[in-house]
C-alpha cells in the first residue's frame, strides 16, 4: 500500500504539471478570443481585467451604450482553488466560465399557445361527431416584429405550421407560410413573399384555403383579385395574371368581405351593397344566382368541410347559408346569443372535416368558448363491399388502367413541342434510327400499339398541333424479358439503335436544360451562380468593381457549350416578356424548342436560359417573368426590361390586352429603360425588333386590333419623340401580329413566321465566347449601377484579365497549369511556335521558386550544344549560346503577342486600359529579354567567359570546373601510362599540356599575381633566359579602379574591379572589366543599355534601357543596340476631361434622420445622365499620353494626347452647382448629361415646420435630414409631381410674381434660411441647370401639371388625380366668372372635371375645451377684427369668447383647404361633467358650428384624465380609417395628469391602423405648464414607436393673449396641410 500511495502521488504531480501548463494556455486564448469577439463586435475597451489573490482572472467588455444600437456585454472568467494544491504549488481545481449577454432594439413579442386534445377526445369524436371534447393547452410559440410592423392575418395550419401576413414600415405586406419553430427565423430572414402597396390599395381582403394552400388578395377598392399559390419549395407564386372584377360591379361598388368555399376554387365575395356572390377562379365568372345579406356583414366564414358558410351581421346575429342552395333561401340562423359583439369568432374542425365547431375569443373576458356546429346536408353514400368469385369480371373488364407511364408521353407532347419551328442541329451522327418505344413485359404485346396509336390520334385531333410525321414514324413493339436480356447484352451486337458521339449526345441533354440566370429583388439586379441564389455571394460582392463581378457570375453546364464546345458559332437570342400567365414560355418552347416550365400559375422567377443549338448558329432563348405584377416593382420592371432590350435580337411581348387599356403605363417600365444606358455609347446592344403578341384574336378582329394598336404605339412617339422607347430599345423596328386563339389550328401556324423574323434579324454575336463575356459584363453593369459604356468595361475587363494572366504566359507559355494561352471567347489555342522553356519574370509570384540564374541554368540544359564548348572557341560558343536563348525569347514573346492581339482584336484599340497592357506587355519584354543576355566577361577562374547574366552579383563564373578535357599533347608521344592525363591549361591558345612542371620550366612567372597570371613559366625546360613568363596571353594591369558619378541628380557608385589593360602596355586611365553603364535608364527603373562602364562620364550621356546582341568572331567582336520605345510618362494635355469614372460604389450605410433611422446601400455612380437635382461625387480622370517615345529619344515630338483616334471626345469641365458632377458630352452640345448614384452632399428642404416629416417611398424625412438614401434617378419619380426649390434670383419681388414657372417662398426654409427661396417647376430647374432634362417627355410633362384635387373611386374605379389645365404658378383666377367647362377651385384654379373632392387630407377634429371658472374673465376677449366677433362679444366677450372665436377661425381655415371632403368635427366641452356639443360633423359650417358653442358658459371644474378619457370614447366610437385623429386640447390651467391615460388612448388608435396627433394649448397668464408639456412628451414618445403611422407631430403652444391664440390655431391647421419639399445643396 505505501508503494500504491507513491505511485498515485506521483500520477498526480505529473498530471497537475501538466494540467496546470495546458489550462494556463487555455485560458490565455480563450481571453485572446474574448478580445477578439469585442473588437469585432465593436465593443469598448475592457472594463476590468485583473487577477484576483485567490488566482481568479477575468476580463470583462462592454459596447458602447448607444441606446439606437444594441447593447453587449460580456464577461469571461478563470479561476483557480486555493484551497487543494499539487506538488508542484499549481492549483488543482479549475474553473472556466464566462457570460456575453446583449440588449437588442425593442421590437413586439407575440405569442401563439396550441391548444390539443387528448387521446380519449380524439377516438370518442370518430364515432361521434356531437361529441364535445374538452381541449387542453399544449406548447407554446413566441415571435418577435419589429416596430412600426404589423399583422394583418394570422391563421394557423395543420401540422403546426402558421400563415402569418404582415405590413412592414411601407406599409407593404410580407407574405410568411412556415412552422411555428421556424417563423421567426423566416421574419427575420426576411424570406417571405412581398407585395407592394401601391399595386394593391390601401384597403384590401385576405382569404386563405388551407386544403389548396391558395390564398387570394382582394383589392376592395380597385376591384381586383390576386391569387396565389404556396408551394414548400417555391413559397408563394403568382396563379394566374390580375382578375379584372370591374365588368361585374356597379360604380362607387367596392367588396368588403371575403372568403374560400373550403376545398374548390371558388371565392365568395360581399360588396358594399351587401350583395355576396360566389366567383369561380375555373371559369373566371360569377354564378348566376346571387344572395342579399340586406346589410354588410361584420364577417363571413366557410366551414372547413365545404357544406355551409356563416354571415355574422352587426345586430347579433350569425346565419347559415348551405352552399348547395346559394341564393335560393333565406339561411339557417344559429341560436347564439351575445357572440356577435367585438369577440373575434373563427371557425374550425377536429379530427374530421364534419366536426366543425365555431370558436370565440373574448379579450375582454380571457376566455375562449366553442360551439359544436350539426351541420346537416343531403349527400350520397358510397360504401366498399367484398364481391365472391363469380362473375367478379364485369364486361368492362378488358379496358386498360393507370397507364401513367405510357399517357405521360401525351402530357409531354402538350406542354412541349413534337415539330418546333426552330430545329437543333446538335447531333451531327447520321446513323440515327426511326424513334421507337420498346415494352419489355410478359403478357398482352399486342395490345400496345393499338394502345399508343389511339393516343396520338387523340392527342393530334385536340390539340391541332403539327406533327409532321414525328409521331407516325414511331416503331410500337413489346417483347419478354428473355428475349431483350438476349437481344441487349453487353457484349453483343444491338440492332436498331442509334449511335452517337458522346460529346454531341450530352450537349443535346445539358442544352434541354433551363437555367436560372437573375433575379430582380429589392429594386437590384441580382445575377445567379450557377442558377442558384446564394447570400453569401451576395454579401461577398457588396461593393465590388465590375472585373469582380464578372469573374463570380456563372452559367453552370452552359459555360463550357459557351466557351468551348460551340464558341466560334454566332449566337441569336429571343426573348419572351409580357404579364403573368399569357403563355410566354410556351411560346418559346413551340419557337425555338425549349423546355421551359409553364403552368396556370406564374412559375418563373427572373429570368431564365436555355440554348438550341442549330446548323447555322446557337439560339439562346430567355423567359423572363410576368412584369406589372405586384411582387415587383416599378424599378425591378425596369431592370428586367433593359437586360432584355439590351441583349436581345427578337423580344416576343405576349398580352391578352383589352382594346381599352392604357398602352403607355403598360409598358412605362420599357420607357424608363430607354433612358437609363445610351444605345449610341453602346452599339453592340439594343438590336433587337420588338414583336408584341396580341393573344387570343378572333379573324374577324385582326385588322381592327392590329390598327388600334399602331395609333397608339403612334402616339407614344410623337409624346417621347426621339425619347420614345421604340427608337432608342429597338431601332424603330416594331411588330404587332394578332394570334389566334389556341384551341385553333391557326394558332401554330404563326410560329414558322416568328422563325423568319429572327433569322432575318443581323447577327450582333459573332461567336459564342464573346457573347458569354457581353452578356456577364452587362449583368455586372446591371448589378452595380454602372450605366457607362459597355464596350469600355468589356475592354476594361479583358485587358485586366491579360494583365493577370501575362507574367504566367510569358514565363511559361501557359494561361495556367492546366491549359495552354488561347483565346479567351473562344478557347481555341494560339497556332504559333513556341517551347517548353521557362523564364523569369520579375512579376511571376512563383517565379520566386526559382532564382534568375537558376532559370537561366535550365535553359542552358536543354541546348544541345552545351557541352561542346572544348571543341570551338569560346568566343563563337557564347555567341551560339546568346543566340539559342535569344531564339528561345522571341518565340515566347511572338507567341504572347499573337495571344494577346487575339483576345484584343475585337476592343478598340485606343481605350485607355488596352494601351495600358500594350505598354505593361512592352515592358515585360525588355525585362524578359534582359534575363536571358549573357555577362561574357572573362571568368575571374579562368579564361572563358562568363555565362551568368548580365546583371549578376559576386564574381565571373564560366560555369565550368575550370579544367581542360582535352589529351595532353605530350604524354600523347610518352609513355602510355601519362596519356590519360589533362591539360592544366584551359586557354586552347597553345599547346595542350598536361602540367607545366612536368613537361616545361614550371619556374614562378614574373608577373605572378596580376590578374590573368597562370603562375608557372612555360618556357621550355633549362631555357637560356632569366625572363620566366607563363602562358597567358594577358596580363592585367590589376589596379584598383572605384568612382563615383553624380547623375540624374543621384550619387550612383560604379563596380569596384580591377583593370583589365596589359600591364605592358601604356595607359593613362584604369578601368575595371565590368561592360555596361550601371546608370538606370531616365524613362524608367531598368539598368542603361550602353556597354560602356564609363558611359556616364561622357559629355551629354543619355542613359536608355535596352537590350545588346554582341556579334563575335575569331577576328572582330561588333556590338548591336536594341532600343525599345518608351511610354510616355505625362498625361494627356488637351482641354477637359478625358474620362468620368464609371465604376460605382456601393457601400452599407446608415441613414439618421429626426423622424427614422435605417440601413441603405450607397452608390456613387459616375456615367450617366442623373434625374433630380443633387450633388454627386465624380472622378474626372486625365489620362496618360499614349505616344511612344522613339528610341533613343527623351521624348516624343507634339502634343500629349490619350488615344491615337483624332476623332476622340474630350468631356467638358463644366460641373452643374447642385450636382458637382462631370458632364459626358462634348463641347458642341448644347446641354450637358452628367451622372447618378446616391445623393449624399443635399439635405432636405421641406416647406414645413422643421420637425414635421415628408413622406418618400415610405420612409419619412424632416429638414436638413440628408439625401444620401435617395438613388438620384428615382427621387422625381418617386416624388410624382413635384417642384424644385432654388435660391431666389429675382430683384424685385415683380418678377417672381410674373414667372408662371416661379412662386416666391414666403416662409423661411432651411438651409440658410436667411436667404429667399423659390419654388420652381421641373422644367425650369433643368433649363436653370444648363443639364439635359433625362425625363421623358410624358414624365416631364406629368411633373409640370398643378395636382389639385384627388377624385372619388367611381364605377368601380381606383381614385384619379385631376390637373389644373394652367402653368404651374399661375395667378389664382377669381370664383365669380365660371368658365365654360370645368370649375374654378376655390384657391384659383381651373379644372375641367366636375368639382370633386380636396386632395387634402381630411381629419376627424376633436376639440376639447375645459370650461373652468377662470374662463369666466374679462383679461382676454375676442378679437375685433373676426367676421364672428360682433356675434361672439354679444354672448361671451371673455376668454371663453376669444377661444371660440380661435376655434371659428381653424374651422374655417380647414374648410377651405380641404374643399368638399371636409373634416368630421367633434366638440366637447368638460367641466365637473362631459358635454359633447357635436359629434363626428361633416355637414356644418365654420358659422353653424359657432352656434352650437355660443350657448355654453364657464361652469367650473377642470380634469386632464377625465377630458382625455373622454376623448378616447367620443373617438372610438366614431372611427373613420379615411379620416385620422386630430385632437385639440385647451385649458387656461392646471389640473391632474397621468401618463397611462395619455399612453392609452395612443394604444387604442394606433390598434385601429392609424396615428394620432394632440396639440395641447395654455391659454391666459403665464402659469407653469409642466403638465401639459408632459402631456405633449409622452404622446410624442407613443407616436415614435409607431413610425409607419403617419401622423403630424404632437406639440404644445402657449397662448398669452387673443392674437397668440388665434395665430396658434391657424399654425395648427397649417400644419395639418399637405408639404412639399425638395433637395437643396
Amino acid at each position: 500500500m505505501p508503494m500504491l500511495q507513491e505511485a498515485v502521488r506521483t500520477a498526480k504531480g505529473q498530471a497537475q504539471k501538466y494540467l496546470g501548463s495546458v489550462v494556463d494556455k487555455l485560458s490565455r486564448t480563450l481571453l485572446a478570443s474574448a478580445r477578439r469577439i469585442r473588437q469585432e463586435g465593436h465593443y469598448g475597451p475592457d472594463k476590468s481585467r485583473r487577477r484576483t489573490p485567490h488566482g481568479t482572472r477575468t476580463a470583462r467588455f462592454e459596447s458602447n451604450p448607444n441606446p439606437e444600437d444594441e447593447f453587449s456585454l460580456g464577461v469571461l472568467q478563470f479561476s483557480s482553488s486555493s484551497s487543494h494544491r499539487g506538488l508542484t504549488g499549481r492549483p488543482q481545481n479549475f474553473e472556466l466560465g464566462g457570460s456575453r449577454e446583449t440588449v437588442k432594439a425593442a421590437s413586439l413579442l407575440f405569442n401563439i399557445h396550441l391548444m390539443h386534445l387528448t387521446t380519449q377526445d380524439q377516438h370518442e369524436l370518430q364515432l361521434d361527431s356531437t361529441k364535445v371534447p374538452n381541449p387542453r393547452f399544449k406548447e407554446s410559440y413566441s415571435f418577435r416584429l419589429p416596430l412600426g410592423f404589423s399583422v394583418s392575418h394570422a391563421q394557423l395550419l395543420e401540422g403546426d405550421r402558421v400563415l402569418l401576413v404582415l405590413i412592414d414600415q411601407n406599409a407593404n405586406l410580407l407574405l410568411h407560410l412556415n412552422h411555428l419553430n421556424s417563423i421567426e427565423n423566416s421574419i427575420g430572414r426576411e424570406h417571405g413573399k412581398m407585395l407592394h402597396r401601391d399595386k394593391i390599395g390601401e384597403k384590401f381582403l385576405l382569404a386563405f384555403d388551407e386544403s389548396q394552400a391558395m390564398l387570394a388578395v382582394i383589392s376592395c377598392e380597385k376591384l381586383q383579385l390576386h391569387v396565389f399559390v404556396h408551394d414548400d419549395s417555391r413559397g408563394f407564386t403568382a396563379s394566374g395574371s390580375t382578375i379584372n372584377l370591374l365588368p361585374w360591379y356597379s360604380e362607387g361598388t367596392t367588396i368588403q368581405k371575403a372568403c374560400f368555399t373550403s376545398g374548390s376554387e371558388e371565392l365568395l365575395l360581399v360588396d358594399s351593397r351587401a350583395i355576396a356572390g360566389v366567383f369561380s377562379l375555373t371559369t373566371m365568372q360569377f354564378r348566376p344566382a346571387s344572395l342579399d345579406l340586406n346589410r354588410v356583414p361584420i364577417d363571413v366564414h366557410s366551414s372547413p368541410d365545404g357544406s355551409c358558410f356563416l354571415v355574422v351581421s352587426s345586430d347579433g346575429r350569425i346565419v347559415a347559408y348551405h352552399w348547395s342552395t346559394f341564393g335560393s333561401n333565406h339561411g339557417v340562423p344559429l341560436p347564439i346569443t351575445d357572440w356577435a359583439g367585438n369577440s373575434k369568432l373563427a371557425i374550425s374542425s377536429l379530427v374530421r372535416r364534419s366536426s366543425v365547431y365555431l370558436l370565440k375569443l373574448d379579450l375582454s373576458a380571457h376566455t375562449c368558448s366553442s360551439v359544436a356546429l350539426d351541420i346537416t346536408r343531403k349527400i350520397t353514400e358510397f360504401m366498399f363491399k367484398a364481391k365472391d368469385g363469380r362473375g367478379a369480371l364485369s364486361r368492362d373488364a378488358h379496358l386498360t388502367a393507370h397507364n401513367c407511364l405510357i399517357d405521360c408521353h401525351a402530357d409531354v407532347w402538350t406542354r412541349f413541342p413534337v415539330l418546333p419551328a426552330v430545329q437543333r442541329a446538335t447531333i451531327s451522327s447520321g446513323d440515327r434510327h426511326r424513334p421507337s418505344f420498346l415494352f419489355v413485359t410478359d403478357r398482352d404485346h399486342t395490345r400496345y400499339a393499338a394502345h399508343i396509336s389511339d393516343m396520338i390520334e387523340t392527342f393530334e385531333r385536340s390539340s391541332k398541333k403539327p406533327t409532321g410525321d414525328k409521331l407516325s414514324m414511331l416503331y410500337i413493339s413489346a417483347t419478354t424479358f428473355d428475349t431483350f436480356i438476349a437481344d441487349f447484352s453487353p457484349n453483343g451486337e444491338w440492332d436498331g439503335i442509334s449511335l452517337f458521339k458522346a460529346g454531341e449526345w450530352v450537349v443535346e441533354i445539358l442544352c434541354l436544360i433551363p437555367i436560372h440566370l437573375a433575379l430582380a429583388r429589392d429594386n437590384r439586379f441580382v445575377p445567379l451562380k450557377n442558377g442558384v441564389y446564394s447570400a453569401d455571394v451576395e454579401r461577398s460582392l457588396l461593393g465590388a468593381e465590375i472585373n469582380r463581378i464578372v469573374d463570380t457570375i456563372s452559367f453552370g453546364w452552359y459555360e463550357s457549350i459557351f466557351q468551348s464546345y460551340m464558341s466560334d458559332k454566332p449566337v441569336r437570342v429571343v426573348s419572351s416578356m409580357g404579364e403573368q400567365s399569357v403563355g410566354k414560355s410556351f411560346t418559346l418552347n413551340h419557337l425555338v424548342d425549349t423546355s421551359f416550365a409553364g403552368s396556370a400559375m406564374r412559375t418563373t422567377e427572373g429570368v431564365w436560359m436555355s440554348v438550341t443549338p442549330t446548323k447555322e448558329a446557337l439560339i439562346v432563348a430567355l423567359d423572363f417573368e410576368g412584369v406589372h405584377s405586384i411582387e415587383r416593382s416599378a424599378q425591378e420592371d425596369t431592370l428586367l426590361v433593359l437586360f432584355n432590350t439590351a441583349i436581345s435580337n427578337l423580344v416576343l411581348f405576349r398580352n391578352n390586352f383589352a382594346l381599352s387599356r392604357d398602352i403607355t403605363g403598360l409598358f412605362q417600365s420599357f420607357q424608363s429603360s430607354s433612358s437609363v444606358l445610351d444605345p449610341v455609347a453602346n452599339p453592340s446592344l439594343f438590336q433587337s425588333t420588338l414583336v408584341i403578341i396580341i393573344k387570343d384574336v378572333v379573324d374577324s378582329d385582326k385588322t381592327e386590333i392590329a390598327r388600334e394598336f399602331s395609333l397608339k404605339f403612334q402616339q407614344i412617339v410623337e409624346e417621347e419623340q426621339d425619347a420614345n422607347f421604340i427608337s432608342r430599345l429597338h431601332g424603330g423596328k416594331l411588330n404587332i401580329i394578332p394570334w389566334p386563339v389556341i384551341e385553333s389550328r391557326d394558332f401554330y401556324k404563326l410560329f414558322p413566321t416568328l422563325k423568319r423574323r429572327l433569322d432575318s434579324q443581323e447577327v450582333t454575336h459573332k461567336a459564342a465566347g464573346e457573347f458569354l463575356h457581353l452578356m456577364k459584363t452587362l449583368m455586372a453593369k446591371l448589378k452595380a449601377n454602372d450605366w457607362g459604356a459597355l464596350s469600355q468595361t468589356m475592354a476594361a475587363h479583358r485587358a485586366q484579365l491579360l494583365l493577370t494572366l501575362l507574367p504566367t504566359a510569358l514565363a511559361f507559355g501557359m494561361q495556367d497549369v492546366e491549359h495552354e494561352i488561347e483565346n479567351l471567347d473562344t478557347d481555341v489555342p494560339i497556332d504559333c511556335p513556341d517551347s517548353d522553356a521557362r523564364f523569369f519574370v520579375p512579376n511571376l509570384d512563383h517565379s520566386q521558386e526559382m532564382t534568375r540564374e537558376e532559370v537561366l541554368d535550365a535553359l542552358f540544359a536543354d541546348w544541345h550544344e552545351f557541352d561542346s564548348r572544348q571543341l570551338i572557341p569560346d568566343a563563337q560558343w557564347a555567341e551560339e549560346l546568346a543566340q539559342y536563348l535569344e531564339d528561345l525569347a522571341d518565340m515566347r514573346i511572338n507567341h504572347v503577342r499573337a495571344w494577346v492581339q487575339s483576345n484584343l482584336v475585337r476592343f478598340q484599340a485606343g481605350q485607355a486600359s488596352v494601351m495600358e497592357l500594350q505598354r505593361t506587355l512592352e515592358s515585360a519584354i525588355i525585362d524578359m529579354k534582359s534575363s536571358v543576355q549573357l555577362c561574357r566577361v572573362q571568368c575571374a577562374f579562368c579564361q572563358l567567359l562568363c555565362i551568368q547574366d548580365r546583371l549578376h552579383e559576386g564574381p565571373h563564373d564560366c560555369k565550368t570546373k575550370h579544367v581542360c578535357t582535352q589529351s595532353c599533347e605530350y604524354c600523347v608521344e610518352a609513355v602510355t601510362f601519362q596519356r590519360n592525363r589533362t591539360c592544366r591549361r584551359f586557354d586552347h591558345g597553345c599547346l595542350l599540356r598536361c602540367s607545366v612542371s612536368l613537361h616545361l620550366c614550371g619556374a614562378p612567372c614574373k608577373l605572378q599575381g596580376k590578374n590573368g597570371c597562370l603562375e608557372l613559366c612555360a618556357k621550355v625546360t633549362d631555357h637560356e633566359d632569366d625572363d620566366h613568363q607563363c602562358a597567358s596571353a594577358t596580363h592585367a594591369c590589376g589596379e584598383n579602379f572605384s568612382v563615383s558619378l553624380f547623375m540624374l541628380r543621384r550619387s550612383v557608385k560604379l563596380i569596384h574591379g580591377f583593370f583589365p589593360y596589359p600591364s605592358d602596355v601604356e595607359h593613362e586611365a584604369h578601368q575595371c572589366d565590368a561592360q555596361y553603364c550601371p546608370i538606370p535608364c531616365q524613362l524608367c527603373k531598368r539598368l542603361c543599355s550602353s556597354p560602356n562602364h564609363l558611359h556616364a562620364l561622357e559629355e551629354d550621356a543619355i542613359h536608355l534601357c535596352g537590350y545588346v546582341v554582341w556579334l563575335v568572331s575569331h577576328s572582330f567582336r561588333v556590338i548591336t543596340f536594341f532600343r525599345k520605345p518608351h511610354a510616355c510618362s505625362q498625361r494627356c494635355g488637351a482641354d477637359g476631361v478625358c474620362e468620368i469614372d464609371t465604376t460605382p460604389e456601393s457601400i452599407e450605410e446608415t441613414f439618421k434622420g429626426m423622424h427614422e433611422c435605417f440601413q441603405y446601400t450607397k452608390v456613387n455612380s459616375l456615367d450617366h445622365p442623373v434625374y433630380v437635382p443633387l450633388i454627386i461625387l465624380s472622378v474626372a480622370k486625365r489620362l496618360k499620353c499614349v505616344q511612344l517615345i522613339p528610341p533613343g529619344q527623351l521624348e516624343h515630338e507634339g502634343s500629349h494626347d490619350h488615344s491615337l483616334d483624332p476623332s476622340v471626345v474630350h468631356y467638358c469641365q463644366t460641373r452643374l452647382a447642385e450636382l458637382a458632377t462631370y458632364v459626358s458630352l462634348c463641347h458642341s452640345e448644347k446641354e450637358h448629361e452628367t451622372s447618378h448614384g446616391s445623393m449624399s452632399n443635399v439635405r432636405w428642404s421641406i416647406d414645413a415646420p422643421d420637425e414635421e416629416g415628408f413622406e418618400v417611398d415610405g420612409r419619412i424625412y424632416a429638414t436638413n435630414d440628408e439625401g444620401a438614401p435617395m438613388m438620384c434617378n428615382l427621387v422625381c419619380k418617386t416624388l410624382g409631381r413635384h417642384v424644385h426649390i432654388d435660391y431666389c434670383r429675382a430683384k424685385t419681388p415683380g418678377e417672381c410674381r410674373a414667372n408662371n414657372e416661379i412662386q416666391h417662398v414666403a416662409n423661411k426654409m432651411r438651409p440658410e434660411p436667411d436667404k429667399p427661396k423659390d419654388f420652381l417647376t421641373h422644367n425650369l430647374f433643368w433649363r436653370r441647370s444648363g443639364f439635359k432634362d433625362p425625363y421623358s417627355r410624358e414624365g416631364a410633362s406629368e411633373f409640370h401639371k398643378m395636382v389639385r384635387l384627388e377624385h372619388a373611386a367611381s364605377g368601380g374605379k381606383p381614385p384619379a388625380p385631376s390637373f389644373c389645365i394652367l402653368p404651374l404658378f399661375h395667378a389664382p383666377l377669381s370664383t365669380n366668372t365660371p368658365p365654360k367647362q370645368g370649375y374654378i377651385s376655390m384657391d384659383g384654379h381651373q379644372f375641367v372635371c366636375k368639382n370633386p373632392a380636396s386632395i387634402q387630407q381630411p381629419f376627424h377634429m376633436c376639440a376639447f375645451m375645459l370650461l373652468s371658472m377662470s374662463m369666466n374673465k374679462n383679461d382676454r376677449m375676442p378679437l375685433a377684427t373676426s367676421p364672428a366677433s360682433a356675434k361672439i362679444r354679444s354672448r361671451m366677450n371673455n376668454r371663453l369668447g376669444a377661444v371660440y372665436g380661435a376655434l371659428h377661425n381653424f374651422w374655417t381655415a380647414r374648410q377651405a383647404a380641404c374643399g368638399l371632403q371636409r373634416d368630421a368635427n367633434t366638440v366637447i366641452l368638460h367641466a365637473e361633467g362631459t358635454q359633447i356639443v357635436c359629434e363626428n360633423d361633416v355637414t356644418r359650417s365654420a358659422n353653424e358650428l359657432l352656434d352650437l358653442l355660443l350657448p355654453n358658459f364657464p361652469k367650473g371644474g377642470n380634469s386632464f384624465d377625465k377630458a382625455l378619457k373622454a376623448a378616447e370614447t367620443a373617438i372610438l366610437r366614431c372611427w373613420d380609417d379615411a379620416r385620422p385623429p386630430v385632437i385639440i386640447f385647451l385649458s387656461d390651467g392646471i389640473a391632474s395628469l397621468s401618463d397611462s391615460v395619455v399612453q392609452k388612448l395612443f394604444k387604442k388608435t394606433a390598434q385601429k391602423g392609424k396615428g394620432l396627433s394632440l396639440h395641447a394649448i395654455l391659454f391666459g397668464p403665464k402659469l407653469t405648464s409642466t403638465r401639459m408639456e408632459r402631456m405633449v412628451t409622452v404622446a410624442r414618445d407613443a407616436q415614435s414607436k409607431t413610425p409607419a403611422l403617419m401622423s403630424a407631430p404632437s406639440s404644445f403652444h402657449e397662448a398669452l393673449d387673443s392674437v397668440q391664440l388665434a395665430n396658434t390655431f391657424l399654425g395648427i391647421a397649417e400644419s395639418l396641410r399637405k408639404p412639399r419639399g425638395a433637395l437643396m445643396q
